[in-house]
């Protein structure tokens, strides 16, 4: 099946400039996303484990003050069952004597207060059997047996004191005082996310008991008292705890932390309020909770569903004195709060985040926009290049760190016109070597037909000259016709000697020492005064092979060339000898006039002059150009007018088979 590239890359279809913003802005959204979610985990993360820490820390605090209050209360029975002269009363069966423990009961008004009160919800004086002798809240009923109770029935067995918290029957604790049937009676009320209960109100209470034994001086026992603190809708407890970890701190009008005694799953006393603003007694366990810690007995730490709000709670069970587990111990810190602290911290990260992300997207943009103009830049430059403008050049811009593309940019346009210049120099070569090979042929066979018919003219005019008397009128124009036509046979001898293979023996020779010699036969003639000669002679050349006359006669020709260049103002003549990969190379300078550059390309052609006429033939630089081919070397020039004249010729070294057995081969200058 052919797939559609366009539907595989959708951005395959859209611009540079615009993929690179698309691109921009995927990845610094993707950036942003990925920071914020993991700024929100962490916040949360961070969060929900500080609360949570708290909450462990409150509810050990919490449990603290539930055993001091119970501590304080066992030392209360111990204190009044010392205090009294208990076992007397006992001893001398003087009930009245009793009668002293009713300022320990407290009424159910104080109970509408918080904080800790000395004071007691029930007491009974027990004897040795179980039998109740006195009790201070309901002392009209006495007799009835309290082994039932497993604090009392522990403390006479143990003869030890006993403290703990009881599930007791709710005819029982009315029986012990008839003024808690009101705080012990707790209907059970259904809330949101709550447990169902199949009963309907409580059938017990959960008291917090204490028991004392009564001995008498020779410790034996005589009785045990004991009290108790009804749990069920008491305060003191719930609200100490409130006050003593959370100091009463609100919320948007809400208390922070709250406090709660369950019996079971019920609320018995507790500081959360319902939408009503009343206390929340009698509201049940969420299905979590319950199964965790009531069904599991495990302490529950974590987020929870409390009557209305949401808190982070901590759970923890009570037991009894055979520990069985009987009720909660709670405590819990708005949620409310810190998930409006945590979303708050979670819109400044958005914020940032947002605010980061457009600042990177503009950086990015902006760098995108600096690539895409670099690119144009490059663009137009390539363009340049390509319309032949090898002169185009980028300015280097190291603000935008480009600057080494753009040096690499110009390092390929200088060498592309540089490869140029040598193509068209080796263009101009080639052509120049061609019309001249073409000019060679055509002068050295006009040259055959011209020079018999100038051999004839020439004996015939001599031998006409012979018959004509010494003072005879036509003997002066004779003369003039033969020296006439012995400059033309000149002339043709220099054509042959243009197209002519060199004749002379081939010999391996130094061209330092071919060029001395040419050198020393004209620098100390007339032409040569006010110019200097400055030779650069390299040592060690190889060896080439030529005729050392024919060589000689290119070089004095270029000396005497160089010498009538610079006879108005004198100047100075170079001559430089190098040897390049199996070549070896002369280079002649002069800082003559010159030559115009229009010129320049014809300079090797035959009969071509820029001497004013009479001053030369236009054969001297041909010869010269025919002698250094036939050597399988190369001869070139360059100048510019003003600015004298280089003349460069180039002829292999014997090593590399420089043999000048006159086949045409053309060089490039080096």
């Amino acid at each position: 099946m052919r797939i559609d590239p366009g539907r595989i890359n959708p951005l395959s279809k859209l611009d540079l400039q615009t993929r690179l913003i698309v691109g921009f802005l995927i990845a610094t959204c993707l950036t942003g996303f990925v920071a914020a979610l993991v700024g929100i985990w962490t916040i949360n993360k961070s969060t929900m484990d500080e609360v949570q820490n708290r909450v462990r820390q409150d509810i050990n605090t919490a449990k603290l003050i539930y055993n001091y209050t119970l501590e304080r209360m066992a030392s209360l029975i111990q204190f009044s069952a010392e205090g009294s002269d208990l076992y007397e009363a006992l001893g001398d069966g003087k009930k009245q004597r009793l009668e002293n423990l009713n300022g320990l009961i407290r009424h159910v008004q104080v109970i509408q207060t918080s904080g800790e009160h000395p004071f007691l919800d029930m007491l009974s004086v027990i004897d040795m059997n179980g039998k109740v002798l006195y009790r201070a809240a309901n002392p009209k009923i006495n007799g009835d047996d309290m082994l039932w109770d497993p604090v009392v029935r522990k403390c006479i067995e143990t003869r030890a004191p006993q403290a703990s918290t009881e599930l007791i029957p709710i005819e029982k604790i009315i029986r012990e005082n008839p003024s808690l049937a009101e705080r012990v009676t707790i209907e059970i009320v259904k809330t949101p996310k709550s447990i169902e209960m199949e009963e309907k109100q409580l059938s017990e209470g959960m008291v917090m008991q204490a028991a004392y034994p009564i001995m008498d001086k020779k410790q034996k026992l005589l009785g045990v008292l004991i009290g108790g603190v009804l749990l069920s809708r008491d305060r003191s407890i719930v609200d100490k705890v409130r006050e003593t970890i959370y100091h009463d701190e609100k919320y948007q009008g809400r208390e922070i932390g709250v406090a709660t005694i369950f019996q079971g799953g019920v609320r018995i006393a507790t500081n959360v309020m319902t939408t009503e603003n009343k206390r929340a007694i009698g509201t049940t366990l969420s299905k979590e909770v319950y199964q965790r810690v009531i069904q599991e007995g495990k302490d529950w730490v974590g987020r929870a569903f409390v009557v209305n709000e949401w808190y982070i709670t901590t759970y923890t069970p009570l037991y009894n004195s055979d520990r069985k587990l009987i009720g909660i111990l709670y405590t819990g810190i708005l949620e409310a709060k810190y998930r409006d602290i945590m979303w708050k911290m979670i819109w400044i990260i958005l914020g940032i985040t947002t605010l980061g992300m457009i600042i990177a997207f503009i950086i990015s943009l902006r760098m995108g926009n600096t690539i895409i103009k670099r690119i144009r830049i490059l663009k137009k430059a390539t363009e340049a290049i390509a319309s032949g403008n090898l002169d185009y050049r980028l300015s280097p811009d190291k603000i935008s760190g480009f600057d080494m593309l753009d040096e690499a940019f110009n390092d390929m346009s200088k060498s592309l016109k540089d490869r140029d210049e040598r193509l068209q120099k080796a263009h101009e070569q080639l052509t120049r070597s061609e019309k001249l090979t073409a000019l060679g042929g055509m002068a050295a066979g006009v040259a055959h037909e011209i020079n018999n018919p100038l051999g004839g003219i020439l004996l015939y005019g001599n031998l006409v000259l012979e018959d004509i008397p010494e003072n005879g009128a036509t003997r002066e124009n004779m003369k003039k016709i033969i020296h006439q036509t012995n400059r033309c046979k000149n002339i043709v001898q220099g054509l042959l000697d243009f197209a002519r293979t060199p004749t002379g023996d081939m010999l391996p020779l130094q061209i330092n020492d071919v060029v001395r010699t040419a050198l020393n036969l004209v620098k100390d003639q007339a032409l040569f005064h006010g110019i200097e000669v400055e030779t650069h002679f390299a040592e060690n050349l190889p060896e080439v092979n030529g005729d050392p006359s024919r060589l000689e006669q290119v070089f004095l020709n270029l000396f005497i060339n160089a010498a009538d260049a610079m006879k108005e103002k004198g100047g100075r003549l170079g001559i430089t000898t190098s040897s390049i990969v199996d070549r070896v190379k002369v280079i002649i300078t002069d800082t003559g006039k010159g030559i115009d550059q229009a010129h320049l390309p014809h300079i090797f052609e035959p009969f071509f002059t820029t001497k004013d006429p009479g001053q030369g033939t236009g054969l001297g630089l041909s010869i010269a150009y025919g002698v250094i081919k036939r050597h399988n070397g190369f001869i070139d020039a360059e100048s510019a007018p003003g600015k004298g004249t280089t003349f460069i010729i180039s002829l292999p070294s014997c090593a590399a088979g420089g043999s000048g057995n006159g086949t045409s081969r053309d060089f490039p200058a080096a």
